[in-house]
């Protein structure tokens, strides 16, 4: 057990305060030709990762779980981007983020082959570590809402990590929807080891 003596936290070199203060969307990432759009201030980011398991149990006596194995996982990015553009829009409707057409039509293609890219998100700390995560593939999804009011700043934008294990779009077998960059605890923590 950890002794935590006169503070709350193990070290406080190992917080990250505010934001995701760098997310970009990497259109067509493996050809060669890729387009780098950064998507401005997005506020109350949020990185989910969730994971489902189906539990097997066995016949005995007290029944006991015998195999649990991952059903699903998923990998989500949701935010708020105040900065409203058309490649901005264009990204967070699923539309193709290179398109210069300033009319953005929801709806309007059956196929999103050539719209998916990486989306890349980046969070610093105060003594200068960046912790990254990485989409390998993914489009926008989900409602956007441009809010009026008290709400107009800030539209809703949500990304989903697909299923990359071909490696079309970076990802792999052994990482198919993306990864985590995480820095180990500071020298200053109480428990420095946990990292190794």
């Amino acid at each position: 057990m950890v002794a935590i003596q006169k503070q709350s936290v193990g070290s406080t070199a190992n917080l990250f305060q505010g934001y995701w203060s760098h997310v970009e969307f990497i259109h067509a990432p493996a050809t060669g030709s890729e387009v780098r759009l950064y998507l401005g201030v997005v506020q109350e980011g949020n990185l989910e990762i969730s994971r489902e398991d189906t539990e097997y149990m066995g016949t005995n006596f007290p029944r006991r779980v015998e195999l649990l194995t991952p059903a699903s996982v998923g990998m989500k990015f949701s935010g708020q981007i105040d900065e409203l553009h058309k490649t901005n829009l264009h990204i967070a409707m699923g539309d193709n983020a290179t398109d210069a057409n300033n009319y953005i039509y929801p709806g309007a293609a059956c196929s999103f082959e050539d719209q998916y890219g990486n989306l890349v998100l980046r969070r610093i700390r105060c003594d200068g570590f960046v912790m990254e995560a990485v989409l390998w593939k993914t489009i926008g999804s989900g409602a956007l809402a441009i809010g009026g009011d008290a709400a107009v700043v800030g539209s809703t934008v949500e990304f989903s990590a697909l299923d990359d294990s071909n490696g079309d779009f970076g990802g792999s077998a052994t990482a198919p929807l993306g990864f985590i960059y995480a820095p180990d605890p500071a020298g200053t923590s109480t428990n420095p080891i946990a990292g190794t």
